[in-house]
């Protein structure tokens, strides 16, 4: 089932659902969209999960916008989203940019909806090293890949690709051009707003205003989101479980997708 929901300025929200039962919602990563968690909508329904996939704006079949490329409209949009369908006792999952998304939103709108999150590589507390951060990539990482996007985005795409999962080579052809479909499917001005956003956010005050059981799930051998991140945020949210993920790399959703499966089930319960 598809839906259009209005969020703020009119933008419309495209949201995908399949199944029946408790709702889970997907907050996708940069610079894709809700259809990266095909591998989780083919297999959760079947243990008895509504599956809801949001495109934030920018991205896949979600209206593009000119503004609201931050952390707060997007958090907004997702609150429309979660007022419009009237859910309940949702487990909010995020991934890698959606992480810090779904961080902000517990924080801004405290928790409304939410009985779970669930962080999955998650973008957060900062993405990039600051003079008291230490952790994460440098500043300069994202700035190329800004620079990428305005010379030739399709190429950066690729190259992104290459860090994005822990085997690229043992990825079929098949499904690298489907990969690469789903960044091209976004505006290529979200996908360097959102970069942006990326590179200069802070969201450590906001973690110690989850007040929800919440799943850390994080591959060891990220090389987007390094493995710091996961136990920084640990440690900012009470009560957090965290478990890595051996070997694994960001792109950990598809590449070890039995074991995400299998943990958010066991989360969610």
């Amino acid at each position: 089932m598809s839906h259009k929901i209005k969020a703020i300025n009119g933008v419309n929200i495209n949201v995908e659902e399949i199944g029946t039962g408790k709702p889970i919602v997907f907050i996708h990563g940069w610079p894709v969209n809700h259809n990266m968690f095909e591998y989780q909508f083919t297999e959760l329904p079947k243990h008895g999960y509504r599956c809801i996939g949001i495109d934030l704006r920018g991205f896949g079949d979600s209206d593009k916008p000119w503004e609201g490329y931050n952390y707060d409209t997007m958090a907004d949009d997702v609150k429309a989203v979660l007022d419009t369908l009237n859910l309940q006792n949702v487990t909010l999952v995020g991934f890698s940019m959606g992480g810090p998304i779904s961080i902000r939103y517990m924080s801004r709108h405290h928790g409304a909806h939410v009985e779970k999150l669930a962080l999955l590589a998650a973008a957060a507390p900062c993405f990039t090293k600051r003079e008291d951060f230490p952790y994460g990539i440098d500043k300069a990482a994202v700035d190329d890949l800004i620079r990428q996007t305005y010379e030739d985005r399709p190429s950066m795409l690729r190259n992104f690709s290459q860090i994005f999962f822990a085997a690229p080579d043992k990825l079929s052809p098949e499904f690298k051009i489907w990969n690469l479909s789903l960044g091209l499917a976004a505006s290529a001005y979200a996908t360097i707003q959102c970069a942006i956003e990326l590179r200069d956010a802070d969201l450590r005050k906001d973690l110690s205003n989850i007040q929800v059981p919440t799943l850390i799930l994080h591959g060891v051998n990220d090389r987007v989101c390094l493995f710091d991140l996961a136990k920084v945020m640990h440690e900012g949210i009470k009560g957090s479980q965290l478990i890595q993920v051996e070997k694994a790399g960001h792109g950990f959703y598809y590449e070890e997708r039995e074991r995400v499966n299998s943990e958010l089930v066991r989360f969610i319960g």
